[in-house]
């Protein structure tokens, strides 16, 4: 299933945006909760949204204020997110939670808070009985239809700022400010906008099952990186992860060898742990995603004929080449904003010739090997001449490639 985020402003006294609420949407029915969702897995799966589609195309460089249950907190998914960009807005539990947990909960609170996070009570729990919750938040949220003076009151006396949420007229934004509120949030500003093409990527649930394991016996990290380079949509959603937020400096990734070892193992735990926990994904389209592995290895064992040290980015090419059809997206633009390395977005732009033409060919044999075999002779006698390539060999590269792929793939 495909999920998309709305955001909404939240506005300041001065009628400056402080921040842009988040979220969760189902991609067919953008106006509503996807009901299927627990409460307490949306955050997760937004914090997925949020990394790979860019923290600050979605905030404009403002705050982000992100739904929690009380219980998510705990979940290490969140360390993710750069705490100082977050605001989380605390809600009531889904589960109960005893005393042992609520204690780690207010130290999880205590460390975000020391990395430069902020919190917002829900109103809910605004009671006698979260008085530690209260003490450690920076404001506290009240719904318009709900909010009385006297509790508006009561928070300025535990110097605590206030957010008035779900204004809906002039009426009631004029009733809030006299009320004294700090921040305003509603329709009557501006309703939650749909961020367009911030969904999940799909992946196999094989290549995540593979990672899961490889991190606890692989014998390098090369051999992490050739299971994410197994699959175009981990490889895809590692690589938004890479250029993330959550890391300070951005480079040029040449290949997926390259990002593992850049982030290193912590991080790689962080990221798998990431997408584990989002477990309403599924595969779609599995044909192209086929086809895209299939091109990406014979473009890999073609370019090693001639310059093997070129081999990996080759590898990327054939493995990017369908995300046109697969994601919707336009694959040039689209891989600048995964800082892949300009020698592969050139192959689509046509810039570089020798990578434009290995795709090229890798697409001929591809399409030829998954008709019929007098399709693929025919195909493999014409590129033979042009390359220089013996037939054999070439027959022997497709066959390969499309036997790794379905292995891969199993479809």
């Amino acid at each position: 299933m495909s999920f998309v985020i709305a955001k909404q402003p939240i506005y300041d006294r001065g009628g400056n945006v402080f921040g842009y609420e988040v979220y969760l949407r189902s991609k067919n029915s953008s106006e509503k909760y996807p009901s299927e969702v627990p409460f307490s897995k949306a955050a997760y799966i937004v914090t997925d949204i949020l990394v790979e589609y860019g923290i600050d195309r979605v905030s404009e460089g403002k705050k982000v204020i992100l739904n929690v249950s009380l219980e998510s907190l705990l979940n290490k998914s969140l360390e993710i997110l750069p705490k100082d960009r977050v605001v989380f807005d605390l809600n009531p539990s889904e589960v109960p939670i005893g005393d042992t947990i609520y204690k780690k909960i207010l130290e999880k609170i205590k460390d975000f808070k020391s990395k430069g996070s902020m919190f917002i009570l829900n109103q809910s729990l605004y009671t006698s009985k979260y008085k530690d919750l209260i003490n450690l938040s920076n404001i506290v949220e009240f719904y318009m239809k709900d909010v009385k003076r006297e509790k508006v009151t009561g928070v300025k006396k535990y110097s605590k700022e206030v957010l008035i949420s779900r204004i809906e007229t002039d009426k009631e934004y004029r009733k809030a400010k006299e009320l004294y509120a700090d921040y305003f949030e509603g329709n009557y500003f501006s309703p939650p906008v749909v961020v367009k093409n911030a969904e999940i990527v799909p992946f196999l649930k094989v290549t995540l099952l593979r990672l899961m394991s490889s991190l606890s016996n692989a014998k390098s990290l090369k051999q992490i990186a050739e299971i994410i380079s197994s699959d175009v949509g981990m490889a895809v959603k590692f690589l938004q992860f890479v250029n993330s937020a959550y890391f300070l400096r951005r480079k040029k990734i040449e290949d997926i060898q390259h990002a593992v070892s850049y982030i290193g193992l912590e991080n790689l735990k962080k990221f798998v742990l990431l997408v584990a926990l989002n477990e309403y994904l599924k595969l779609e389209k599995p044909q192209l995603w086929k086809k895209s592995l299939i091109r990406a290895h014979i473009a890999e064992e073609l370019t090693k004929r001639h310059s093997p040290h070129l081999s990996e980015k080759a590898f990327l090419v054939g493995l990017f080449s369908l995300l046109d059809e697969i994601l919707g997206v336009d694959i040039p633009s689209f891989l600048k904003d995964l800082n892949i390395d300009e020698e592969v977005v050139k192959a689509f732009t046509g810039e570089n010739s020798s990578f434009k033409k290995i795709l090229e060919i890798s697409a001929q044999l591809e399409e030829a090997v998954n008709r019929d075999p007098e399709e693929l002779d025919k195909v493999v006698s014409e590129i033979s001449i042009g390359t220089n390539i013996p037939e054999i060999e070439l027959v022997i590269i497709t066959k390969e490639a499309k036997e790794r792929a379905e292995k891969l793939i199993r479809i």
